[in-house]
């Protein structure tokens, strides 16, 4: 696949080599003429050659020295020959390795035809002046064809600079290779044995001519436009407010994990395997990846990341912020290795300050956590005794930064953070900060407790939010407080449970136990103290709903077996009275009636929606 593609873009070079030769009219008419005038010095100098071996030159006192100076004219027009033969070569030739050999062969013939034709014209110009000091005469026809030759001879040493000129055979054999480098720097497996083979050796030959600075900037121009049309991001390019960035976050994570992990970690592997053995050490890979990086959307990605992390603090934005972080520490081990040297300076400089900002906007909200607990204590408890937004946020928050995924990273945030200070980190540290948040928390839940004017209401109060301290069993952030702790918030949980019944249900009880009134109007106030009991606290919650039943099962208890013995008296009352039409018309409520209400008391937790932070009911 990749030798046919080879094939086909020789074809193209050759087409072109040929368009390219014709453009070059003044040229071709220079080597044309020059290429009579050499068969003219050719035939001039074989009829040289045969006065030369007649007899009647035997005896001359030049026969020597003319004989001498034909070889190297001779050598001289061979070499042409070659140069000739090769140019043509290179208009056929449909191989890319082949190619290459060409142009190394048209090289060298040129410059073995400057320095044929130097020592030729050496040759001709000292005989001639030797054979002009010893007697030969100005008319003498070889001193005539001496002088021809030595005027042609000038003109084919300028062979090899009129190649190298624009529309010279080498000239345009050099850009056809150039464009042939462009074309493969531009295939998708541009990594292939083929590609990779037939790069090296196309740049070898470009760095024989000392064209390496050049073939450097077709590279990082190309593999720049190959990765600016893979790798575009069209949210860099948008005015975005601060308001909708959170909303790029995740796709910045992952621009930032595909840019370095795959893109980049490709370009720095086909820099080194393409001009690994090109210049000094490492200078000519580096400042190809570095001039290519800098160029193909890093330095705004590090840059959106520092917009992210310069925006407005807030708890939320705490657990961004780590997920931001979380994908720089991912990819530090390559951003390290990959982005080197002077040409990556500035991607360093940006990276650098985006770690920094990351650091300090997280550690500014971790630190202030429990100022912003407290900051919500003047806020009203719930009319409903549910537990509040911000108990559930923040216990749920706190799970959050001590779960597997964040723990590890906020941890070594808070390390270099104390590291800039001098300090030492150790997970106390983090232990510590959080029971200053739940200490927060208790002493907002004891002034709302103490803000509710129904003592009932701030026992279920009470009692809703040490249940919720009990179901952070199994969570991180029970685990990190321990036994003791959640066994504690089960007995305030049983305790706060006992006073509700006590406290809501007793005094109804103790109606039944008037002296004073009719047994009659004793029932009257019953039913009427439970319907008001029954209308205030129906739409109370009670979040866990184990602990609803056992509450309602305790309230059955307390209430229904009184009820029912007191009723049985006074039915009896009515028996022995002899009012058998008043009996059972003065009844609200039968036992089982009774039971069936308090079974159906308060609301289960998904009854009721919150409002941010203030937990009163929408």
């Amino acid at each position: 696949m990749a030798e046919t593609k080879s094939l086909e873009r020789l074809k193209a070079m050759r087409s072109l080599l040929k368009s390219e030769m014709e453009k070059t009219k003044t040229s071709s008419l220079v080597l044309e003429k020059t290429g009579s005038k050499l068969e003219e010095i050719n035939t001039k100098l074989l009829s040289l050659e045969a006065d030369v071996k007649v007899d009647r030159w035997r005896s001359s006192p030049f026969f020597d020295h003319i004989r001498y100076t034909i070889a190297p004219v001779s050598a001289a027009l061979r070499v042409f020959a070659t140069v000739q033969e090769l140019e043509r070569d290179l208009m056929s030739c449909n191989e890319v390795l082949g190619y290459v050999s060409d142009v190394k062969c048209l090289g060298e013939a040129l410059k073995l035809l400057k320095s044929s034709c130097v020592l030729a014209l050496n040759w001709l110009e000292e005989t001639t002046k030797f054979l002009s000091e010893n007697g030969m005469p100005e008319d003498h026809p070889c001193g005539l064809r001496f002088r021809i030759s030595i005027k042609l001879l000038k003109e084919l040493q300028m062979t090899e600079a009129r190649a190298y000129r624009r529309g010279g055979s080498l000239h345009t054999a050099l850009e056809n290779l150039e464009t042939e480098l462009e074309m493969i720097l531009e295939e998708e497996e541009v990594l292939s044995e083929y590609n990779l083979r037939d790069m090296k050796a196309i740049i070898k030959r470009l760095d024989a001519h000392t064209m390496l600075t050049n073939c450097v900037h077709v590279y990082i121009k190309n593999r720049t436009r190959v990765i600016q049309k893979r790798f575009e991001i069209d949210y860099l390019k948008k005015t975005i407010t601060e308001a909708d960035i959170e909303g790029y976050i995740g796709q910045w994570r992952l621009d930032m994990e595909i840019a370095v992990k795959e893109i980049y970690e490709f370009e720095s592997n086909l820099c080194y395997e393409v001009y690994k053995d090109f210049g000094e050490e490492e200078h000519v890979p580096l400042h190809c990846f570095g001039a290519i990086a800098s160029n193909t959307g890093m330095l705004q990605l590090l840059r959106f990341g520092s917009r992210i992390s310069k925006c407005r603090k807030s708890p939320p934005k705490l657990l961004k912020l780590l997920e931001c972080f979380s994908t720089m520490d991912n990819v530090r081990t390559e951003f390290n290795r990959l982005f080197r040297g002077e040409q990556c300076s500035e991607i360093r400089r940006e990276t650098r300050e985006l770690v920094s900002n990351l650091v300090k906007g997280v550690c500014e909200i971790f630190w202030e956590l429990p100022c912003q607990v407290e900051l919500q204590r003047p806020n009203c408890p719930p009319l409903d005794g549910g537990v509040p937004k911000l108990v559930s946020v923040v216990t749920e928050y706190c799970d959050k930064l001590l779960g597997d995924k964040n723990k590890p990273v906020l941890s070594k945030i808070l390390e270099i953070d104390l590291g800039w200070k001098n300090e030492k980190y150790q997970e106390e540290v983090l232990i510590g900060h959080m029971y200053n948040i739940l200490r927060e928390i208790a002493l907002n839940l004891d002034a709302w407790s103490s803000s509710n004017k129904e003592t009932a209401l701030s026992y279920i109060f009470m009692m809703n939010n040490h249940s919720h301290f009990c179901g952070l069993r199994e969570t991180p952030l029970g685990l990190m407080m321990g036994e003791s702790w959640l066994n504690a918030h089960e007995k305030y949980r049983d305790y706060y449970a006992a006073l509700y019944v006590k406290e809501s249900w007793g005094k109804l009880l103790s109606l039944l136990n008037n002296k004073a009134q009719t047994m009659k109007r004793a029932l009257q106030a019953f039913a009427k103290g439970f319907d008001e009991i029954y209308r205030k606290q129906s739409h109370w919650i009670v979040e866990d709903e184990k602990v609803r039943w056992r509450i309602c099962e305790a309230m059955v208890r307390m209430v229904v077996p009184r009820y029912k013995s007191y009723l049985q008296s006074y039915i009896m009352f009515l028996v022995e009275e002899g009012d058998h039409k008043s009996h059972g018309k003065d009844l609200k409520y039968t036992p089982k009636g009774l039971e069936m209400k308090l079974k159906a008391m308060f609301k289960s937790k998904e009854g009721a929606e919150y409002s941010h932070f203030d937990g009163n009911m929408d």
